[in-house]
């Protein structure tokens, strides 16, 4: 087939072109058509184009539902939309059906570390900074929003100012030691390596504990007459 051949010569722009033309040629010779439908999501799950795949891939399962390698195909073309639940849940299946199958395997450990990541904080959006914020960039955000948030200066939403507070400083805490940050922008899980980052094990600013202390004197220094002393 002429769309294989050109799939397999890395020429995937055309070769789906080719599965098109050949899908349009007979819409219901459905034994047949299910190869193709499978031969276009693998192509387009090799351009990127995700959104794609996993509609060609559903079209596959729609005509065999064991079909695994288009259940798999379609939690690879999840990951490329970021439909982390969906690539999991995907690839888990196929996995459960086709347990020796070490490529499965190792799309469905991606998927469910993604998702993980998806769920955790992000310290430079609490910040309100970007990724390559330099470090001090890092501290006057710090400074900034914890003046914001000093529960003594939100006596009327105290409990808000002080969950907003421990976010702030449980994010200074990560992003001002250049090791977590590091391992933190690699993907790496601080608070299951008992590093905090907002774990049971993390900075509390108000009830001691690992990581930076900061303590705060009325008096000058800052605007709202509030003085940080990094120690």
């Amino acid at each position: 087939m002429q769309a294989e051949e050109n799939a397999a010569k890395s020429k995937f722009r055309v070769a789906v072109e080719d599965y098109k033309a050949a899908l349009a040629m007979d819409p219901d010779h459905t034994l047949y058509n299910v190869q193709l439908h499978l031969g276009l999501c693998k192509t387009l799950v090799k351009l990127g184009r995700g959104k794609e795949a996993i509609s060609t891939c559903t079209e596959a399962l729609s005509i065999d539902e064991e079909l695994v390698e288009a259940l798999s195909q379609r939690g690879e073309a999840k990951l490329l939309t970021e439909d982390w639940e969906g690539a999991v849940e995907d690839l888990k299946e196929a996995a459960q059906k086709s347990p020796q199958d070490m490529a499965i395997r190792e799309a469905l450990m991606k998927a469910e570390r993604q998702l993980k990541l998806s769920k955790r904080k992000d310290w430079y959006k609490i910040l309100g900074i970007s990724k390559t914020a330099s470090a001090a960039d890092i501290k006057r955000a710090y400074k900034r929003l914890a003046l914001q948030w000093h529960p003594d200066k939100n006596v009327e939403n105290r409990e808000e100012a002080e969950n907003m507070f421990r976010e702030i400083a449980s994010a200074y805490e990560v992003l001002s030691d250049e090791d977590k940050r590091v391992r933190y922008d690699r993907g790496e899980d601080l608070e299951e390596m008992g590093m905090g980052g907002g774990g049971g094990g993390g900075f509390d600013p108000f009830g001691g504990g690992g990581g930076q202390q900061y303590t705060f004197h009325h008096g000058g220094g800052f605007p709202g007459g509030f003085q940080f002393n990094f120690g």
